[in-house]
């Protein structure tokens, strides 16, 4: 075995020494490279002519600014993109968009327990509701791998109302009445009544009402507004539903290849989307109603009478509906979040 002496033992040394510096500085390079890797994200949310999109762009270019260009997100709405709102815990999970706008009662055909928040009747005003759906986000986020991501934040929209070309002041006017609806809680609540309902989706519902193919439809007071509702209805119908809510999901495909630093940073900007968020869902109510009244609707708020029979057809049709759908998880997840604001418990 060959002797090394003193002075190679150096210069292997240092030839080592040399190596190991080289290598420190290209893995260096590496994690600079990955710590500056960009995402050109795509979003979608419900529709541009509403206020609530305004919370979409709002979070994309905050993103972009405090990511300082990391992350950017292009936002488009479901028209654009061919969609429909019904598809998008699919299109998230399989991470065809990246951040998405899910409404709880379009997908509640996959995901029955988190419809419970949105089922008409169930509050006795608008600030109730509100505390309901922040509470509410909670079981949300325990369930958001069924919604194909992560859960960052929530929104509502604005009271859901019935725009109707016929004018309904009592529970008789609903018989017969064609009706459109987007979840199974309001199809519990048509047929309740004797009217019949008719899913269809948001952008159609203007040239349905138009034609005649439904007598009247389920929104919010702003959203019919937006979409100029008031040219193809004449009255706008309190049933006391409440308001409607989506969330903010980020695909988990997109989420996993982010650092930590930048999942923070995204929690914090999902926090401060639901803030903006519950506010303008109480402003825009209001709003809509007045703005809906000067282009010549008429506003029949609700009575006595309809109210108990919105009760009644809620505790005997739609919450059980919803507890069958929803299965086992219903009761404690109801009674957890729900059952303080509503003064109703699942047996």
């Amino acid at each position: 075995m060959p002797v090394i002496n003193e002075e190679e033992k150096k210069m292997r040394l240092k030839l080592l020494v040399s190596v190991f510096a080289v290598l420190v500085a290209v893995f260096a390079v590496f994690d600079v490279a990955l710590a500056q890797t960009t995402f050109r994200w795509k979003g979608v949310a419900t529709s541009r002519p509403l206020p609530q999109f305004a919370l979409w762009t709002g979070l994309a270019e905050e993103l972009e600014k405090r990511t300082k260009g990391q992350v950017k997100l292009d936002m488009m709405s479901l028209p654009e993109l061919g969609l429909t709102g019904f598809e998008l815990v699919r299109v998230t999970r399989a991470g065809l968009v990246d951040v998405a706008d899910v409404i709880l009662a379009y997908v509640a055909g996959e995901v029955p327990i988190l419809e419970a928040v949105d089922l008409p009747g169930l509050y006795p005003d608008l600030e109730t509701s509100i505390k309901a759906h922040i509470s509410f986000l909670q079981a949300a986020k325990k369930y958001a791998d069924k919604l194909g991501g992560v859960v960052l934040g929530g929104y509502i929209w604005p009271h859901q109302v019935i725009f109707s070309r016929k004018p309904i002041r009592s529970p008789a006017d609903l018989k017969g009445l064609k009706i459109r609806v987007y979840g199974a809680g309001q199809t519990e609540f048509a047929r309740a009544f004797g009217a019949e309902p008719v899913p269809i989706t948001f952008a159609e519902v203007y040239t349905a009402l138009e034609r005649g193919t439904v007598d009247a439809a389920f929104t919010g007071t702003y959203p019919g507004y937006a979409l100029k509702w008031y040219e193809v209805t004449k009255y706008m119908v309190d049933l006391n539903h409440g308001p409607n809510s989506g969330v903010l999901v980020v695909s988990k495909r997109s989420w996993d290849k982010l650092t930590p630093e930048l999942q923070g940073m995204l929690r914090k900007l999902g926090e401060e989307f639901s803030e903006k968020a519950w506010e303008l869902g109480r402003k825009n109510t209001k709003e809509g109603i007045d703005k809906n009244v000067t282009k010549g609707m008429e506003w029949i708020p609700m009575n006595a009478v309809m109210a108990a029979a919105v009760r009644e057809a809620l505790t005997k049709h739609i919450l059980p509906g919803w507890v069958t759908r929803a299965g086992p998880d219903a009761k404690p997840i109801f009674n957890q979040y729900l059952a303080p604001h509503t003064g109703i418990t699942v047996p």
